[in-house]
């Protein structure tokens, strides 16, 4: 097993250019001395102690290195180890050594080639395993983090019935931002679609939605999509849900150069009278700023609350 391990890391061991080409003619030099001390190619098979350098070049340099050790090694074949000078061969005999040769060369050089990228696919596939093992350790850690606070941070003094509601409503906005990330393994979100998970425990029907299609960033998916839940359960209690004809608009612009932030708007209408909270809770702290919601601003306007966010746009996203 350790010998294993050991051609493992042989084979992925990152080397220069003068280190591969150190290797090549070493091994070249290796096969044309171990040739001559045998007998000096007076049995027949020239090429005979070049393949297993063909193979080996094929498996710890690459391709390219193990073609180029094969187009020398037939010519150190020709010039010592063949029975006859080329020349004197038939035009017949020519083209059957070649193709002989070129046949074998080449299943060697494909069979090389395969074992050294399944050992490179199996170490990237490790790699990426570990990375992602990591990162799910991190969101988990976070998330139970952030449903402690949001148990030990509840309403004192509220009925109890109204408390888990509310706590049930916000572990469900928690849940459905890791699902959009695949618990991690995702490193963007698609902001429609987390509006629309964001808004749908309320009536749809009093929503306005507009946007264009884009990713924000994961370090924004969790504070975004538990600020929109916030402000869905502010509405439905105190604000625009809770009258019969009031509406919410949300509306989003694309950020205007790579990199920038998307710019965010929850504009309530039709409401009763709004007056700013004279307590700080948890929902406040909710709608604050943190991680890739890089800013939160509320208008206690009393036609109708207004919450502006900019949040970080994925890098693939297009602006």
């Amino acid at each position: 097993m350790l010998e294993l391990e050991g051609i493992k890391r042989a084979i992925i061991a990152p080397r220069s250019t003068g280190v591969k080409i150190t290797m090549l003619f070493g091994g070249l030099a290796a096969a044309t001395l171990s040739r001559l001390v045998i007998d000096r190619g007076e049995n027949g098979v020239p090429f005979l102690t070049f393949y297993p350098v063909v193979l080996l070049s094929a498996i710890f340099l690459g391709g390219r290195y193990a073609a180029a050790c094969a187009l020398i090694a037939a010519v150190i074949a020709n010039r010592i180890f063949m029975p006859m000078p080329w020349l004197t061969v038939s035009p017949l005999a020519r083209v059957a050594i070649l193709l002989l040769y070129g046949l074998t060369i080449w299943i060697i050089i494909v069979t090389g080639h395969l074992m050294r990228r399944l050992v490179l696919e199996n170490e990237e596939h490790a790699r990426q395993q570990d990375a992602f093992n990591l990162e799910l350790q991190h969101r988990t850690k976070n998330a139970l983090q952030i449903m402690r606070a949001l148990i030990a941070r509840g309403p004192r003094g509220e009925d109890p019935g109204t408390y888990f509601q509310v706590l049930a409503g916000r572990l469900d906005a928690l849940a459905g931002a890791n699902e959009l990330l695949r618990f991690g393994v995702l490193e963007s979100a698609p902001l429609e679609e987390l509006v629309a998970r964001a808004i749908r425990p309320f009536d749809l029907e009093r929503f306005i939605v507009t946007g264009q299609p884009c990713e924000i960033a994961r370090s924004a998916t969790t504070p975004l999509m538990m600020a929109l839940h916030e402000l869905g359960t502010n509405a439905s209690k105190y604000g625009a849900l809770s009258a019969e004809h009031g509406s919410v608009e949300i509306t989003w612009a694309l950020p205007a150069a790579p990199g920038g932030d998307v710019a965010i708007t929850w504009k309530e209408h039709g409401g009763p009278p709004v007056t700013p909270p004279t307590r700080r809770g948890l929902g406040s702290r909710l709608l604050a700023p943190n991680g890739g919601m890089r800013r939160v601003d509320l208008d206690w306007n009393p036609a109708g609350l207004r919450c502006d966010l900019a949040v970080a746009c994925a890098p693939a996203s297009k602006a």
